[in-house]
């Protein structure tokens, strides 16, 4: 099983943001669990408590495993409805440039192919609030950039 690890926070707020996402699992659990079956109409609470049970435990970790995840097999952008992964191979350039929709500066990834890849990441200045984004001073913002060009050096058969 490939192993991904988010370059720019620590081990210590990884584990951290699965503990949150564990808890949220095991409570929504609890909830379904305490569901009546005594109650005349059991079977329908039933089908529908666990359909949004597992609408909301699907969601949660979603939103926290939202960022920009490295490993061996290259680059995993994940966002709450959609993950990519750019293979180092793939990997072309990362870059700052506007976030779409937004009147912030977002982390980006081109693609061998010509796709541009938005991530999550964006850099911390702006005022626009969005709950789903990790935010980075420049500093750190450039950090993580040379990490990738690094990696996909080190990493790409090229």
């Amino acid at each position: 099983m490939p192993r991904w690890e988010v370059p720019y926070e620590s081990q210590v707020r990884t584990v951290l943001r699965f503990g949150f996402a564990s808890m949220a699992t095991l409570w929504t659990l609890f909830l379904v669990a305490g569901l009546p079956l005594s109650h005349p109409s059991w079977l329908s609470s039933w089908i529908v408590g666990i359909l949004l049970a597992t609408f909301f435990i699907t969601t949660a970790w979603r939103v926290v495993l939202v960022g920009v995840w490295i490993g061996d097999q290259g680059i995993k952008v994940n966002m709450v409805a959609r993950t990519r992964v750019v293979r180092w191979s793939e990997f072309d350039r990362v870059w700052l440039a506007p976030a779409t929709g937004y009147d912030a500066l977002a982390l980006w990834i081109s693609t061998c192919d010509g796709r541009d890849i938005e991530t999550p990441v964006w850099r911390i200045g702006t005022r626009v609030s969005h709950r789903n984004r990790t935010k980075l001073q420049q500093p750190e913002l450039s950090r993580l950039m040379e990490r990738l060009r690094v990696e996909a050096r080190l990493n790409s058969p090229r």
